[in-house]
This record gives C-alpha cells, structure tokens and sequence, in this order.
C-alpha cells in the first residue's frame, strides 16, 4: 500500500514536472527572472498596472532598471502572449511574461519610466555646476576692474607690436594671458606680468583688487566642461528619445494606459522649449 502511495506521488510529481517545463524561455533567463520577481511577491498583474499608471509611489529606480536588465526580448514576449489559454500551466517567469505581453512597446516605457524617476537626481548633480559656472561667467563680465585691467594688456600688446602687423588688435585670445609671465625682459629678470603689476600699484590701483569680483570663480574652475557637457548630451539624447516615442505611441487600449498622458505632463514645458529655440 505505501509502495503504491509512493508510486502516486512520484507520477504526480512526474506530471507537474512536465507540465512546469519552459515553453519559451532559455532556463538562464527563466531564473534570473524568477528571482527578480520572488524579491517583490506582489501579483503580476498589478505590477502590470503600475508600469502602465506610472505609478512613482511604487515604482522604484531599482525595480525598473531590474526589469529591463531581466526582461525577456520582445520577439519571447511575443511568443509566450500565444500560451495565454496554458497559463495555469506554465512557470512562473513564462507566466509573468504572458501578462506583460500586451503591454504595448514594453522596453520603450520603461526606459522612459527610469529616465524619470532618475531625471530629479541628474538635474540636482550638474545643477551646482551650471549655477557656479554661471555666477563666475556673469562676475567676469560685469567687474570694471578686470576689464580695465584685459584693456591695459591690450595696450601693452599693441605698444609692444608698434610697426608690425599685429599692431592696433582690437582684442586677444584668453590664453594669451598666460603669456604675460613668460614673455620676459631682455635681462631675463623680468617679465611682463611683473612690469604689469608695477603699472596697476601706480596708476591703476583699483584694478588690483579685480579678484574680489569673482565669489564663484574659485567654484567655477573645479567644473569639469567635458563631464558637464557629456551629461548635457547625455540627458538631451534621453528627452529627444522620449519626445519621439511620445509621438509614435500607440494608442492606449487599457483605461490603466497613463503611459503620454504622464509623461507629457512632466516633460511637456521642455519640448516646447526646443520649439521655440527652432
């Protein structure tokens, strides 16, 4: 009698084997994705609704960039919405696909979803530096000082090159004051900046306190342009690929589709920036 309980079981357990076997999905990408999803235990469907309501009180940056590194391709999605009517009978990752199937352009929204649940972290980070880099620029321009003291190298410049066809510029290269120290006297105990300087304690004493002008300079010169710039782009690129997928969208099929709506509503004032400047 045991022995035949025993057989029982293991045919049962034979069968469920059997019927639990992956339909679609390479058994590597199966586990990861069943691990993904053990760590959240909420049912597949809402976490559906979530993704389509955009919904940010339970959407997180993690769980989002989790899913597009665990989420199937799209041609699996594809294949797997066709197991619809076995979907008792199917594993729990190749379930989880099946709901997720008919979420119309799935990768797509969810690159997007990160970009915005990310977008208040990238502005906060490069803020600090556009706002220092701004303030110096604006000192810069506006201290009578330094710029009494850019007219008196022009004029040393354009007195030392009297006669030659550099004579009479009307304006100079930033970099060219780095050059004030290394144009030396013909005694080699001098240079320009110190002749410079003599000329300021004389007659232009206010110039010398250019350095008060800049509060921001010191701030400003730490900003590295080339990072700044690469996040700029980086950030660019995202907004013109949003504003593309936004136009492309389908039309929503689900009353839980707040996919443009949301979107247009958060990024909306930027794309109309970029129609103005056009």
């Amino acid at each position: 009698m045991v022995k035949k309980e025993e057989e029982d079981f293991e045919e049962k357990k034979s069968i469920k084997k059997r019927i639990k076997e992956l339909k679609v999905l390479d058994p590597k990408i199966a586990q990861n994705l069943s691990i993904f999803l053990g760590s959240f235990r909420v049912p597949y469907e809402e976490i559906k609704v979530m993704i389509l309501e955009v919904d940010e009180t339970q959407l997180s940056e993690s769980m989002i960039q989790n899913l597009i590194k665990h989420l199937p391709e799209q041609e699996q999605l594809n294949a797997l919405s066709k197991f619809k009517s076995e979907y008792n009978n199917l594993s729990e990752p190749e379930q989880f696909g099946v709901v997720m199937s008919n979420v119309k352009r799935l990768r797509p929204r969810l690159s997007a979803i990160l970009f915005k649940l990310q977008f208040e972290e990238q502005v906060n980070n490069i803020k600090p530096d556009i706002m220092a880099v701004s303030a110096a620029c604006e000192e810069i321009k506006k201290s009578k000082s330094f710029s009494k003291l850019l007219e008196l190298v022009l004029l040393m410049g354009n007195y030392m090159n009297a006669g030659s066809r550099n004579a009479q510029t009307f304006g100079y290269n930033l970099s060219s004051l780095c050059k004030l120290k290394d144009t030396k006297s013909a005694d080699q105990k001098t240079t320009l900046l110190h002749f410079l300087v003599e000329v300021c304690e004389e007659s232009y004493q206010d110039v010398l306190n250019f350095v008060e002008d800049f509060q921001h300079l010191d701030k400003a010169s730490k900003v590295s342009a080339e990072n700044l710039e690469k996040s700029l782009k980086h950030m660019e690129r995202q907004l013109q690929q949003l504003e593309k997928d936004l136009q492309t969208f389908p039309i929503p099929e689900d009353k839980h589709d707040k996919f443009v709506a949301k979107m247009s509503i958060s990024f909306g004032v930027f794309f109309k920036k970029k129609t103005n400047q056009k």
